[in-house]
């Protein structure tokens, strides 16, 4: 399989950055704000050689700062920022673009003010004229990483959590189903500190067609050392070409007080006090075809976690970027971002 062709992966050649604008007080500190200085910190990073398009919602489309009308603009109304999750699966089959989604219910009620973010998938085809395919599955878009040459990681944690109802084989058949001719490899554990019960892109994920960063600890006081060992015996049986690169996991983090001050309280959103442990993870990365960019968490595994992903893709623009406001939210860079294909057509925004 030519890569452009198939399943687009993030790498794919001259694909748009994918982003939103946060908004929501229950979930974000002071009515947002911090959260979205930070998105405009990591807008101002990135490179030309990455063009971004900004979903806007119309609840928030005329408070938008100034510095934001160089950015091309997306109006479709969502819930949050989590486009990863409710974005579709991007399908080229030689002729034309095609996505496949799911099925969306706030990560197992995590979230329950979705309304927006159920459509979110679909409305986004509308707005780019797409075929669109809706898979029967509760699922989301992080619980997949795959290398645009057949070969997927699936984490199957969380995806039995979302269809309680259907057993592993069933689920593994259903999905067999969905992306045929590709090898799936199932994980079936989580990060204790994930909120999605498992999400694959905490735990691993592919950067270009032959390699693969994932996280690992041999610290077994860690928290997270068995789902570690476990991730390790399903990397050793990907094919030989697959070059795997393991990062360090930081142990759960906390929240400062402050951190934790003036976020709204809403009977339908998860309750972020200073008991909610953080999720550090190096592997939740932003990337296009020419960039990557890793999260800094102020620890010291940052510098081990940065030089080992840029003496692996020495080709390729490594940028790192305090993504802590983010995992206070619940996510990381790659949960916040997703890629356009090339070949849609973008109206003026």
């Amino acid at each position: 399989m030519v890569i452009g062709e198939g399943w687009l992966p993030d790498f794919v050649a001259n694909q748009r950055l994918l982003l939103a604008w946060p908004y929501r007080g229950d979930v974000w500190r002071s009515h947002a704000k911090p959260a979205q200085n930070a998105l405009l910190r990591l807008l101002d990073q990135l490179p030309a050689s990455a063009p971004v398009s900004l979903v806007v919602s119309s609840q928030v489309k005329g408070n938008l700062p100034d510095s934001l009308k160089r950015i091309h603009r997306i109006e479709v109304d969502y819930d949050d920022i989590w486009l990863r999750d409710i974005a579709p699966l991007w399908l080229n089959n030689g002729k034309e673009v095609k996505a496949l989604s799911f099925n969306f219910d706030g990560w197992s009620g995590v979230q329950q003010a979705i309304t927006a973010d159920k459509q979110f998938a679909e409305n986004l085809c509308g707005y780019f004229n797409l075929s669109h395919d809706k898979a029967q599955l509760v699922a989301e878009g992080g619980a997949f990483t795959h290398n645009g040459k057949g070969d997927w990681i699936v984490g199957l944690a969380c995806i039995k959590r979302r269809n309680p109802d259907l057993s592993h084989n069933e689920l593994k058949a259903i999905l067999s189903k969905l992306l045929p001719g590709q090898r799936l490899y199932f994980f079936n554990n989580s990060l204790s500190a994930d909120e999605t019960g498992g999400h694959i892109d905490n735990m691993a994920i592919f950067v270009d067609s032959d390699t693969l960063l994932y996280v690992f600890t041999d610290d077994v006081t860690h928290p997270d050392y068995e789902a570690c060992q476990q991730l390790q015996k399903l990397v050793s049986q990907l094919p030989k070409f697959i070059n795997a690169i393991p990062l360090p996991l930081p142990r759960l983090q906390s929240a400062m007080p402050e951190e934790r001050q003036d976020i709204e309280l809403n009977e339908l959103s998860l309750k972020r006090t200073i008991d909610l442990p953080l999720l550090c993870s190096y592997v939740n990365v932003l990337q296009t075809d020419k960039l990557l960019v890793i999260p800094e968490f102020g620890l010291e595994t940052d510098d081990e976690a940065f030089q080992r992903i840029q003496n692996a893709l020495p080709e390729r623009k490594v940028l790192s970027f305090n993504a802590r406001e983010f995992v206070l939210g619940g996510g990381g860079l790659h949960c916040i971002s997703h890629n356009l294909p090339a070949s849609l057509k973008l109206t003026a925004g």
